[in-house]
Parts: structure tokens; sequence; C-alpha cells
């Protein structure tokens, strides 16, 4: 071995420890400072499946199709050039070795090396424009220094590799120990052989030291590049896979509180949040998407799901450096709501998951909000006064309105329905009415309108009337875990008493399908629930109900308003789309549809809560409605028709546009 590869050698290793030095502390802070224990279900194959998606196709990238394709090429590139760089190093420590041998392979992955090499020559460029230039909003104010780092090195890797490979071509390299890619055809490399033939062929002396100055900075900036990923915003490049992996199937799924064991509520400080939760921080790649696509960002609050993520990250890695030099707990450690998490922040979130739907890397915002919701809520006792009084109406009429709950069941008083808190009977399917359809007269029409597609279908039904509780849903979105297992306790005890579980399940509420289907899941009662949405599609496939065909000459127009808890939670998009299509003739898309649908404003507790800060997010909706030229807005939601119905009066829209449920439509409709 000559002087030359010990000095590579040594450069070698001395950045390989610096790389894994940081990279150590970030997994003794995540797996020795958190006192929540996470627990991972196998389910490999979905794993794999994820990781290829996600990771290797970098599949929810191209959500934002501009920084999507531009992010994935570099990604590619980095890829592409992982075997090339190893071939360079290692020929490098000892010139005899030859890693890649002439043959199909090897052609294969220096041709892509090539080709994505220009193609990151020109993807830093539009990284520049789109960064300094055009200034895309979500990435302004954030690590420009570093993104500039980090596209200089890139550069300057890309630029000394064509400059290598054009020596190679005019053979200088030919009889130079470690030179690699010798046995190559020109035709392999195309984009070199195509700078070689533009510029001047390099001979003698100055090929021999172009080359050695050419071949020092190029292994100098791999070096470096190596020390500063897990120093700066890079450092996804080591946990996002990772991260991704180990992702929950339902992002935004909230876990249940143990109150007869567990002794800390929510998540006041870094000790309340598991290593999955570190991960998610280290795994930030701060591109704002979660922000860009945050309904209360987008309203103009100061909520900023990157900004939540990326305080937890530097609390996390000061406070456990800290923490490692064996500093005391109790002084290091602070919390993290007020300072830096304003709690303003924490209540302005809808919990609508765009966000976490956004993530390219898959972190779980919601879930972090919610629970520093329940340390304020549970520890300190502090949620906005609408909040408290939205918990005190839950204990006392077991519903957020203050309304006699032995009403519940008066909207169907006249219809013939069966109620099976006054009588049993014979019912094949429970229609869970939920609380905003049972007490708003407005809302009371989607109920009624179900009755009449029941009845229409000839299927026998049944409610709970007064017997019929709210699922909790409120309680929990807004901290409240204790609140929420009382009502989920009673539910479920009330459904096995009554056989309930055993039947077919419809309700044309978002929330309560949300609950049923996964909340309650945690309580062992797996249900056969349908949202109103999916069962009146499959009653119209079966021919169970006919609607009258749509005349060319109607004149009504149709968009629909996706609700978080159908869309994003629970991936249902279609369903509504398809009844949909069987009425309008004249329908387009708001801008921001299906998985990008935005929050009517009313999740979270959203509902019973005031905005007093920017614009309300249910009038930024209804605008987008507005510029479709829709005269009536389909929901799906009763939340959502409250929220859309109230922006379309206070907005003076109420002579343009119409807003109903897609049950309305239907019931209207009937043959």
């Amino acid at each position: 071995m000559y002087l030359f590869s010990m000095i590579l050698l040594a450069a070698i290793i001395v950045s390989v420890i610096l790389f894994f030095i940081p990279i150590y502390r970030q997994l003794w802070y995540a797996f020795r400072i958190p006192k929540v224990r996470k627990k991972i279900e196998p389910d490999i194959p979905r794993r794999i499946y994820i990781l290829i998606r996600n990771v290797l196709f970098q599949g929810k990238l191209f959500k934002d199709l501009g920084g999507g394709i531009m992010h994935a090429l570099f990604f590619w590139t980095f890829l592409a050039f992982g075997l090339y760089s190893l071939d360079f190093l290692l020929a490098g420590i000892n010139p005899a070795f030859q890693l890649m041998t002439p043959g199909l392979f090897s052609d294969i992955v220096f041709f892509s090396v090539d080709i994505f090499a220009l193609i990151s020559l020109v993807d830093v460029f539009h990284s520049v424009i789109r960064r300094w230039i055009i200034k895309v909003k979500r990435y302004q104010g954030y690590n420009g220094f570093e993104a500039a780092i980090i596209l200089i090195f890139v550069e300057g890797l890309m630029i000394t590799y064509f400059i290598l490979g054009v020596l190679r071509l005019d053979g200088v390299s030919k009889n130079i120990p470690g030179s690699i890619m010798e046995f190559l055809s020109p035709s392999v490399t195309p984009v070199t052989y195509a700078f070689a033939t533009l510029l001047p062929k390099a001979t003698g002396a100055f090929g021999v030291y172009a080359y050695w100055i050419t071949w020092s900075i190029h292994a100098s900036i791999f070096l470096a590049f190596l020390i500063y990923i897990p120093r700066a915003k890079h450092l996804h490049l080591v946990f996002a896979p990772f991260n991704v992996f180990f992702s929950d199937r339902k992002g935004a799924q909230l876990n249940r509180i143990d109150f007869e064991h567990e002794t800390r509520f929510g998540a006041t400080d870094i000790r309340d949040f598991s290593w999955k939760d570190y991960f998610d921080f280290y795994s930030c790649t701060e591109c704002g998407r979660c922000t860009a696509n945050c309904p209360a960002n987008i309203s103009g609050k100061h909520l900023s799901p990157r900004d939540i993520i990326w305080d937890l990250r530097v609390a996390v890695l000061s406070q456990g450096k800290q923490l490692m030099q064996g500093k005391n707990e109790d002084e290091i450690i602070k919390p993290v709501i007020g300072d830096p998490i304003p709690e303003n922040d924490l209540w302005s979130c809808t919990t609508c998951m765009a966000c976490v739907e956004q993530c390219p890397v898959m972190i779980d915002h919601v879930p972090k909000i919610v629970n520093m919701r329940r340390s304020l809520v549970l520890n300190e006792g502090k949620a906005p006064r609408e909040v408290i009084d939205l918990y005190r109406n839950l204990e006392q009429y077991k519903s957020p309105y203050t309304i006699d709950p032995s009403t519940r069941g008066d909207w169907a008083k006249d219809l013939g329905v069966l109620d099976l808190s006054e009588k049993d009977g014979d019912y094949d399917v429970l229609f869970w009415v939920g609380c905003v359809q049972s007490f708003d007269k407005r809302n009371q029409e989607i109920a009624k309108s179900m009755v009449k597609i029941f009845n229409k279908a000839g299927i026998k039904f049944a409610i709970l009337g007064k017997d019929e509780t709210c699922t909790g849903d409120p309680a929990r979105r807004t901290g409240n875990e204790y609140l929420f297992d009382i009502l989920a306790q009673e539910n479920v005890q009330k459904f096995e008493q009554k056989g309930i579980k055993n039947k077919k399940i419809v309700t044309a509420c978002a929330h309560c399908y949300n609950s049923f289907k996964n909340d309650y899941k945690q309580y062992g009662l797996n249900l056969e629930v349908y949202h109103h949405t999916e069962f009146i599609d499959e009653l119209i496939r079966e021919g169970r109900i006919k609607l009258k065909s749509p005349e060319s000459s109607e004149n009504n127009s149709y968009t629909y308003h996706d609700p978080c808890y159908l869309g994003r939670y629970n991936k249902v998009y279609d369903a509504p789309r398809e009844v949909i299509g069987n009425f309008a003739l004249n329908y387009k898309e708001m801008e921001m549809n299906k998985s990008k649908g935005l929050c009517c404003g009313g999740g979270g507790g959203r509902l019973w809560m005031d905005e007093k800060e920017g614009k309300q997010m249910s009038h930024v909706r209804i605008d987008m409605a507005a510029e479709t030229g829709a005269s009536r807005v389909v929901t799906a939601c009763p939340y959502c028709l409250t929220m859309l119905d109230d922006a379309r009066k206070t907005t003076n829209r109420e002579d343009k546009m119409e807003v109903i449920d897609i049950a309305e439509e239907v019931a209207a409709r009937l043959l």
C-alpha cells in the first residue's frame, strides 16, 4: 500500500467515525430518554411494501409534482452513485482491487450514473431557482444555508465526476493506479463522451495534474458530505427509511391510555414521546409540505406542523446532549408546551391529518399535538372556555349540546322508525344518527333522508333514540382521553347488551364512522360499520334503489367536499363520487380535493370552538367551492355541512349556492 492509499484509508476511517458519533448520540436519546413504550406490530409484508413505495420509488413526494420530481431525481442519483462511489474509494485504497468488472451489470450501473449525473447538474439549478428566485413559500426562512451547502456538494460531485470521465476518455488516467471505469466503451457514458468531444483534449503533465487535483476534490467532497449529513437537516437520509418502515398503518390514530396503571398523561416534555416519535423528529426534512397543506396555516393562523416537529427535535438534541453528559434530569428537561410550542397552536389544529398525508417520510404530527392537548387537559385542567363547556355537556347530557338527551330521537317520531330505546324489534341495520344530526335541525334533514332511503330499499333498520350517546370523538380529539374512555366503555357495554356488535351499522357522520371503525377496536369491538356514502353506493349498484336520471335542462352544477375523517382517515374517496355521478351532469372538483382536500374547520373539537385568529377555515373552503362555479356543494358529514353552510351564509352566498348532504340529494331523486 503506497502513501496516498494510506492517507485515503485514514481519511475514510475518520470520516466514518465522525459520521457515526452523532448517530450513536441520537439513538441514545431515542432509547434512553422516553418513558413511553412504543410497540410495533410485525406486519412485515406491508412494511416492506411501503419501504419500497415511499423510499425507493419516493411515492409520497409526487403529491407535489414540482418539488417531488426534483427530490426524487436527487435521491435516485444518490442511489446510482452508491456503487460508483464505493468502487472509486476502494480502488483508491487498493489499486489492484476492482469492484465492478466488465460486463452488462457494470455497463448498466455506469450508464445510470452518467445519466443521473447530468440530471443532478440541471436539478441543482432547478432547486436554486425554486428556493432563491421563485422563492417557493414553504422553503422560506428554513435552513437556506444548509440547503445551499448540500447543493454545492452535489454540484461539486457531479462536475468532478464529469471532469474525471473526460480525462479518462482522453487517455490521461489509463495507467494511473486506482482509476476506475477504464474498461468502458465511450457509448456507456454518453454524457461524458459528449463533454469530451466538446472540450480540448488534455495531454501530458497538465492532464495528470488535473486528474489528481480533481480526484482529490471529488473524494474530499464525498467524505465531507458523509460527515455533514448527521449534523444537518439531511439527517433524514439516515433515519427516514427506518421511520417509513416502522410507520403505523393509520398515522393519525391515537393510543389508548391505561388510567389504572399509567401516571404520566399526554406529552409534557421530551420524556413523554416514544422512540418512534424521536425517529419522526430526526426524519423531518423541513420541506414544509405539512405546513403548506395545513388548513389552520392556510387560513392565517400561527400553527405550523413543521415548526412543531422541528421544535421538538431541537429540544431533544439540546436536552439530550446534557442528559448524556450525566446532568440531572429534573434540572435539564423542561416542558415543551408554551415554549417553544405555543398553546394556541395546539388548539388551532383540526386533526384533519393533512400534514400526515403530505409528509414524504411519514411523520405522525397529529398524535403528538393531541398528546400535548392531553397534557394540558388531564394534568393541568387547561383548555379553551368552549372546550370546557363541551366537556361539561358531554358529562351531563352525553352530547355536545345542552339539550335533554331524552329528546334525542324526537326527529323520528312521525316517521315510523323502530326506536330501540322504546321497544324491541326485528332489524338488520342499526342507523347510528350521531349528536349533530339528532339535535341540530338543519342536520336532522340528513337523518330523515336516510330514513327515506332505508325504506325505499326495503331495509329493516332501527335507531337507539335516547339510548344513543356520543361516541366520545370530540373529547378524544381535544385531549380529554379520560372522558372519551368513559363514553367509549359505556357504548361498548351497551352494544354488547343489546347485541348490536353483531349488526351492521350505518352512520352519516364521518367522525362516528371513524370512532367505530378504528377507535373502538382498542376496546375489543370490531364492528361492521359503513359510512352512508358507501352504503348508498352499494344500494345503487345492487339496484335496490333507483334515482331519477338527471335532465339535460337542469341548471344545477355540483362540487364535492371530502370530509377529512372519511377521506384521509379512512381512504373513502370513490364511493361519494360514484353516488354523485348518478345525479350530476355538471360536476367539477375543487382545487384541493381527495387526499389534499381542505378541512372545513370543524374537526378536532373545533366545531364547538371560535376562530379568533386569521380567516375562518370554512370561509377559505367555501371560496374554493365558489371558484368551481357550482350551485350545490355536496358534503358527507354533518360537521362539514354545519361549517360550510354557515360560511355560505356569512359570505353572502345564500342566493348563489346551496350546501347539501349527499343523502339529501339521493332521497330527493328516489324513483
